[in-house]
């Protein structure tokens, strides 16, 4: 999400853009930075925190579109995104199994946990090391969106009921657009998570 042509310093406030993303200091120990990210987008997210943690800062809490990260010594490391529920019975285990190979769960957002490692002998370390088990991740995402998918079946059938006899506001109009707009993009982010999880199936079964 790109913001130009607005700066503010002043004490305790910093406010600037950069890199297409928007941060918010509050001082000069964390920050919080402004990015957005899709479903589908989860190795360019990995990128780019690890690019933060290079620079010094390493990821504490994400809420949607808002990371917060905490000033530390910069250093190279390895960030993987997982998703998992915690309501699944095999949770815990979940969380020891990637405990015991040396993962560090950084926050999680919602199903999504970001996992941190820190490289031995230049080798990268991944949860997933091959295009079947990586499958198995996007399947796991595509179960999760689906219910979300079908919520929006009637908000989005009365989107487009404008109706013959009723007088419609143009605040009416205006959240009906928006909501058209948010769910083109989830619509949108799902079709490009199973075009993901189709491509890997065909690679692994070559």
């Amino acid at each position: 999400m790109h913001s130009s042509g607005f700066l503010r310093r002043s004490k305790f406030w910093n406010l600037k853009t950069r890199n297409n993303k928007m941060t918010v200091g509050i001082n000069a120990k964390t920050k919080t930075a402004m990015k957005l990210f899709l479903p589908w987008q989860d190795e360019d997210e990995e990128k780019w925190l690890e690019i933060m943690s290079a620079e010094g800062w390493q990821l504490v809490s994400a809420v949607p579109f808002f990371y917060s990260f905490k000033k530390v010594s910069p250093k190279q490391t390895s960030i993987r995104l997982d998703y998992k529920s915690s309501w699944d019975k095999d949770y815990q285990e979940y969380l020891v199994t990637f405990y015991d190979a040396g993962w560090t769960l950084l926050t999680t957002l919602g199903n999504w946990h970001y996992f941190n490692i820190n490289p031995k002998n230049d080798v990268v370390p991944e949860i997933y090391n091959s295009n079947r088990t990586k499958a198995q991740k996007y399947r796991r995402v595509l179960l999760g969106l689906s219910p979300l998918m079908l919520l929006m079946v009637g908000p989005l059938v009365h989107a487009f009921d404008f109706g013959s006899h009723t007088a419609i506001s143009g605040l009416d109009i205006a959240l009906r657009a928006l909501y058209l707009f948010a769910a083109a993009i989830f619509i949108y982010s799902f079709l490009r998570v199973c075009v993901k999880l189709i491509l890997l199936k065909t690679n692994y079964r070559e």
